[in-house]
């Protein structure tokens, strides 16, 4: 059998033997009907499930849903009290006003407890993200004995009672003297928001090359530029996420505040907290709902920061 000038044999033009023609579309067309059977009028029969398993796929969508409805029904009565016509808390509503919203301006007690609560947690946060930036670049970027005892001790008053942590600052307090107020309040929450703001930021070095940071410094650039413009940038997605849940766990804090307090510093917790010893009216419920929107706002924030940290 000859070849042409090309050196093939002429059973092998096209590239396959015994395909005297190179006929690839041919080929195309019998691979394709070879395939044909394994599929199903308008979907995959690989993508099916049998009965028992779309019987366990709607049992578990029905569980989501009662998981969820579970979560939310708490709330939504606690939203729908708020708009309650009656004077005293009860379930259902008998009417729905705007009256118990309209009033809050007129509570002096509330409107001073929002106010130091909006101090106590930025400057707490503030606190917190000062502490736990330089931690975590400390327990990420170096290498040391001990560096694994330290992060733990970092971490140590998520592993404490509040309660037990609120006694403890005010024993602490008490023994040296010092007057409770917004100060002594402020350090007691950046303590227990520092762990949050510390955890995220680890998270976020821990998976950043060194390799941008070692660029920068070959190229002449300090251990201050090369953090302000390299690593902190690159931190942000974390510390944002890790910084919200901080204020979170501050604007929301009862155990702390209750024993580091007093009367002219409550925080909102406190005095709903106080509130309600006295009065049982909706007054409670709209208050209530008030922060339940600044909290949402804040965990809404944390999901954008860390989904725009997942896609960056």
């Amino acid at each position: 059998m000859g070849t042409d000038r090309r050196g093939e044999r002429p059973g092998q033009r096209g590239g396959v033997v015994g395909d005297p023609d190179g006929d690839r579309p041919g080929r195309a067309f019998r691979a394709v009907a070879l395939l044909q059977p394994l599929r199903g009028p308008g979907r995959s029969s690989m993508n099916t499930l049998s009965a028992p398993g779309r019987a366990g796929s709607r049992l578990f969508n029905a569980y989501i849903v009662g998981i969820c409805l579970l979560l939310v029904f708490p709330l939504a009565v606690v939203a729908l009290i708020s708009f309650d016509t009656s004077s005293h808390i009860g379930f259902p509503p008998k009417g729905l006003h705007l009256e118990w919203y309209r009033s809050l301006p007129d509570n002096a007690n509330f409107l001073l407890s929002f106010k130091n609560s909006l101090i106590v947690a930025l400057a707490s946060t503030a606190i917190a993200v000062l502490v736990a930036v330089p931690a975590a670049i400390l327990v990420t970027r170096f290498r040391f004995r001990g560096r694994g005892v330290l992060y733990a001790m970092l971490m140590s008053s998520l592993t404490v009672p509040w309660i037990v942590y609120g006694v403890a600052l005010l024993l602490l307090w008490t023994h040296l003297g010092l007057r409770l107020g917004l100060d002594t309040l402020i350090f007691g929450h950046a303590v227990i928001g520092a762990p949050y703001v510390l955890r995220t930021s680890v998270a976020v070095l821990a998976d950043m090359p060194m390799s941008y940071e070692r660029g920068a410094r070959s190229l002449g650039a300090g251990p201050l530029r090369t953090f302000f413009t390299i690593t902190l940038p690159l931190m942000m997605p974390g510390l944002k996420a890790g910084a919200a849940f901080a204020f979170i766990v501050s604007f929301v804090n009862i155990p702390v505040s209750l024993f580091v307090t007093t009367a002219d510093n409550i925080t909102v917790p406190v005095a709903v907290f106080n509130y309600m010893q006295y009065n049982f009216d909706p007054g409670v419920a709209a208050f209530s709902m008030v922060q339940l929107i600044i909290i949402a706002l804040f965990i809404g924030f944390a999901v954008r920061a860390a989904k725009s940290g997942a896609l960056a």
